[in-house]
Protein backbone atom coordinates (compact mmCIF):
# COMPACT_ATOMS: atom_id res chain seq x y z
CA UNK A 1 0.00 0.00 0.00
CA UNK A 2 1.70 3.28 -0.89
CA UNK A 3 0.63 5.66 1.93
CA UNK A 4 2.43 8.76 0.68
CA UNK A 5 -0.49 8.02 -2.31
CA UNK A 6 -3.75 7.32 0.01
CA UNK A 7 -2.71 10.70 2.16
CA UNK A 8 -2.56 13.05 -0.92
CA UNK A 9 -5.38 11.86 -2.82
CA UNK A 10 -7.19 12.15 0.55
CA UNK A 11 -6.02 15.51 1.32
CA UNK A 12 -7.00 16.25 -2.45
CA UNK A 13 -10.74 15.09 -1.76
CA UNK A 14 -10.85 16.31 1.36
CA UNK A 15 -10.34 20.09 -0.55
CA UNK A 16 -12.30 19.08 -3.25
CA UNK A 17 -9.09 20.15 -5.42
CA UNK A 18 -5.74 21.41 -4.46
CA UNK A 19 -2.45 22.68 -5.39
CA UNK A 20 1.24 21.24 -3.60
CA UNK A 21 1.62 23.76 -1.46
CA UNK A 22 -1.84 23.59 -0.21
CA UNK A 23 -1.30 19.54 0.85
CA UNK A 24 2.22 20.99 2.28
CA UNK A 25 -0.07 23.00 4.71
CA UNK A 26 -2.05 20.62 5.21
CA UNK A 27 0.63 17.71 6.36
CA UNK A 28 1.97 20.42 8.18
CA UNK A 29 -1.21 21.50 10.09
CA UNK A 30 -1.91 18.24 10.97
CA UNK A 31 1.18 17.33 12.28
CA UNK A 32 1.74 14.04 10.03
CA UNK A 33 4.81 13.05 10.72
CA UNK A 34 4.03 12.48 14.10
CA UNK A 35 1.67 9.77 13.47
CA UNK A 36 3.38 8.66 9.79
CA UNK A 37 6.72 8.12 7.99
CA UNK A 38 5.32 10.76 5.37
CA UNK A 39 7.58 13.79 5.21
CA UNK A 40 6.28 16.99 3.32
CA UNK A 41 8.66 17.01 0.68
CA UNK A 42 7.57 14.04 -0.99
CA UNK A 43 4.34 15.82 -2.26
CA UNK A 44 5.28 16.90 -5.45
CA UNK A 45 7.13 14.08 -6.49
CA UNK A 46 3.61 12.17 -5.18
CA UNK A 47 1.54 14.08 -7.38
CA UNK A 48 3.81 14.01 -10.97
CA UNK A 49 3.42 10.55 -10.17
CA UNK A 50 -0.37 10.37 -9.51
CA UNK A 51 -0.33 12.44 -12.80
CA UNK A 52 1.20 9.93 -14.82
CA UNK A 53 -1.00 7.08 -13.90
CA UNK A 54 -4.25 9.38 -14.07
CA UNK A 55 -5.47 9.46 -10.89
CA UNK A 56 -5.37 13.08 -10.51
CA UNK A 57 -6.01 15.89 -13.15
CA UNK A 58 -5.04 19.42 -13.45
CA UNK A 59 -7.62 21.71 -13.00
CA UNK A 60 -7.72 23.78 -15.80
CA UNK A 61 -6.92 27.76 -15.00
CA UNK A 62 -7.28 29.34 -18.13
CA UNK A 63 -4.33 28.62 -19.36
CA UNK A 64 -1.98 29.96 -16.53
CA UNK A 65 0.98 27.59 -15.63
CA UNK A 66 2.07 28.80 -12.10
CA UNK A 67 4.80 25.87 -11.73
CA UNK A 68 4.53 22.61 -9.97
CA UNK A 69 3.89 24.53 -6.43
CA UNK A 70 0.37 25.70 -7.94
CA UNK A 71 -0.76 23.50 -10.37
CA UNK A 72 -4.64 22.69 -8.57
CA UNK A 73 -5.53 19.14 -9.08
CA UNK A 74 -8.68 16.97 -8.46
CA UNK A 75 -8.94 13.25 -8.26
CA UNK A 76 -10.03 11.27 -11.37
CA UNK A 77 -12.89 8.56 -11.26
CA UNK A 78 -9.47 6.49 -11.29
CA UNK A 79 -8.34 8.29 -8.61
CA UNK A 80 -11.72 7.85 -6.35
CA UNK A 81 -11.72 4.51 -6.80
CA UNK A 82 -7.78 4.32 -5.85
CA UNK A 83 -8.38 5.66 -2.63
CA UNK A 84 -11.49 3.83 -1.63
CA UNK A 85 -8.93 0.87 -2.57
CA UNK A 86 -5.82 2.39 0.14
CA UNK A 87 -8.57 3.76 2.54
CA UNK A 88 -9.77 0.03 2.64
CA UNK A 89 -6.55 -1.54 2.82
CA UNK A 90 -5.39 1.14 5.55
CA UNK A 91 -8.32 0.36 7.86
CA UNK A 92 -7.87 -3.53 8.11
CA UNK A 93 -3.68 -3.39 8.22
CA UNK A 94 -2.49 -4.52 11.40
CA UNK A 95 0.02 -1.81 11.18
CA UNK A 96 -0.49 1.64 13.37
CA UNK A 97 0.59 3.51 10.47
CA UNK A 98 -2.03 2.76 7.93
CA UNK A 99 -4.49 2.32 10.26
CA UNK A 100 -3.61 6.01 11.33
CA UNK A 101 -3.66 7.17 7.80
CA UNK A 102 -7.28 4.98 7.50
CA UNK A 103 -8.37 6.55 10.60
CA UNK A 104 -7.47 9.98 9.30
CA UNK A 105 -10.10 10.01 6.18
CA UNK A 106 -12.93 7.08 7.18
CA UNK A 107 -15.42 9.33 7.26
CA UNK A 108 -15.27 8.96 3.56
CA UNK A 109 -16.81 5.29 3.59
CA UNK A 110 -19.72 3.98 4.98
CA UNK A 111 -19.92 3.37 8.92
CA UNK A 112 -20.70 -0.18 8.38
CA UNK A 113 -17.90 -0.72 5.79
CA UNK A 114 -15.31 0.72 8.44
CA UNK A 115 -16.69 -1.47 11.18
CA UNK A 116 -16.65 -4.38 8.74
CA UNK A 117 -12.80 -3.39 7.81
CA UNK A 118 -11.37 -2.99 11.53
CA UNK A 119 -13.50 -6.39 12.37
CA UNK A 120 -10.97 -8.18 9.60
CA UNK A 121 -8.05 -6.14 11.57
CA UNK A 122 -8.79 -7.11 15.15
CA UNK A 123 -9.46 -10.84 14.06
CA UNK A 124 -5.74 -10.55 12.37
CA UNK A 125 -4.17 -9.31 15.51
CA UNK A 126 -5.97 -11.43 17.88
CA UNK A 127 -4.74 -14.46 15.84
CA UNK A 128 -1.05 -13.01 15.77
CA UNK A 129 -1.30 -12.50 19.36
CA UNK A 130 -2.51 -15.81 20.03
CA UNK A 131 0.06 -17.76 17.60
CA UNK A 132 3.11 -15.80 19.76
CA UNK A 133 1.66 -17.08 22.94
CA UNK A 134 1.90 -20.77 21.32
CA UNK A 135 5.66 -20.75 20.25
CA UNK A 136 8.15 -22.35 22.37
CA UNK A 137 10.40 -19.93 25.02
CA UNK A 138 13.56 -20.94 26.48
CA UNK A 139 14.58 -20.12 30.03
CA UNK A 140 18.36 -19.43 28.44
CA UNK A 141 17.54 -19.13 24.35
CA UNK A 142 19.86 -19.98 21.98
CA UNK A 143 17.86 -18.13 19.22
CA UNK A 144 16.12 -14.70 19.99
CA UNK A 145 13.40 -16.45 18.30
CA UNK A 146 12.92 -18.46 21.92
CA UNK A 147 13.26 -15.73 24.15
CA UNK A 148 10.37 -15.54 26.42
CA UNK A 149 10.86 -11.54 26.57
CA UNK A 150 10.72 -10.92 22.97
CA UNK A 151 7.30 -13.35 22.81
CA UNK A 152 5.96 -11.39 25.61
CA UNK A 153 6.46 -8.23 24.25
CA UNK A 154 5.06 -9.00 20.59
CA UNK A 155 2.45 -10.83 21.90
CA UNK A 156 1.17 -8.25 24.36
CA UNK A 157 1.84 -5.40 21.88
CA UNK A 158 -0.27 -7.03 19.60
CA UNK A 159 -3.21 -7.79 22.21
CA UNK A 160 -3.09 -3.80 23.01
CA UNK A 161 -3.58 -3.01 19.27
CA UNK A 162 -6.47 -5.59 19.16
CA UNK A 163 -7.83 -4.03 22.30
CA UNK A 164 -7.82 -0.23 21.29
CA UNK A 165 -9.44 -1.70 17.54
CA UNK A 166 -11.89 -3.18 19.63
CA UNK A 167 -12.19 0.22 21.30
CA UNK A 168 -12.58 2.33 18.01
CA UNK A 169 -15.12 -0.10 16.52
CA UNK A 170 -17.52 0.54 19.82
CA UNK A 171 -17.22 4.44 19.56
CA UNK A 172 -17.99 4.10 15.33
CA UNK A 173 -20.93 1.67 16.11
CA UNK A 174 -22.09 3.51 18.98
CA UNK A 175 -22.76 6.99 16.90
CA UNK A 176 -19.46 8.63 17.28
CA UNK A 177 -17.97 10.38 14.10
CA UNK A 178 -20.24 11.89 11.39
CA UNK A 179 -19.77 9.96 8.30
CA UNK A 180 -19.98 11.25 4.47
CA UNK A 181 -23.04 9.14 3.80
CA UNK A 182 -25.10 10.25 6.54
CA UNK A 183 -24.57 13.91 6.26
CA UNK A 184 -27.94 16.04 5.01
Amino acid sequence: MSLVTLMVLGAIKRRYSAHGYAIHRDFVKWRIETWTVIRPGSIYHALEQMEKQSLIVEVSDHGKKLGPSKTEYKLTVKGEHQFVALLELALKDINLIELSAGIAFMEYLPRQKVVELLRQRLIAQERISYFLKTLPVEGRPDTPSKHPELIRIWSDNYADAAASTEKLITAIKSGKYVFKDEEE
